[in-house]
């Protein structure tokens, strides 16, 4: 049975997966457009292709957050909270940029409610019970030889 630390990682973070994926949707109109900006400013002729490269990204993103979540949940590894936590700090560093540089909109909103639910979710990986879960992955060195 799961401990109750990773049941709450779990919330928090399918919350900041989908805090995430709402300010994809607040910020489609302009990543569009910057998309195809970029597209058309490099000589390349291919219309819609900002499109598939958007769609691509947010796929990619959903397919990298069931992996961790899969590799902390499922195979109880240690090594993957350690790489989730870097990159949530990651994510900070970059909103807190934003905050600096941009107007507050709904979507930058989105961006720093989704990185603290998922910094919140992380943070249940460090308690003693989530440390149990995880067992020998989590860094201990085994007695026996």
């Amino acid at each position: 049975m799961k401990p109750r630390s990773i049941s709450r990682f779990e919330g928090w973070y399918f919350l900041a997966v989908a805090l995430s994926l709402v300010s994809t949707a607040l910020g489609w109109s302009d990543m569009s457009t910057y998309t195809d900006a970029v597209i058309d400013e490099s000589g390349a002729n291919s219309r819609g292709m900002g499109l598939v490269l958007l769609f691509s990204s947010v796929a990619m993103f959903l397919v990298l957050a069931l992996i961790f979540w899969a590799a902390i949940v499922l195979s109880r590894l240690g090594a993957a909270r350690w790489v989730l936590a870097v990159l949530i700090a990651y994510a900070a560093y970059s909103v807190g940029k934003r905050i600096a540089n941009t107007a507050m909109g709904l979507g930058l909103v989105a961006d720093i409610a989704a990185v603290a639910s998922a910094a919140i979710a992380v943070s249940f990986l460090f308690r003693a019970d989530a440390r149990a879960w995880f067992g020998k992955d989590d860094g201990q060195v085994s007695d026996q030889v």
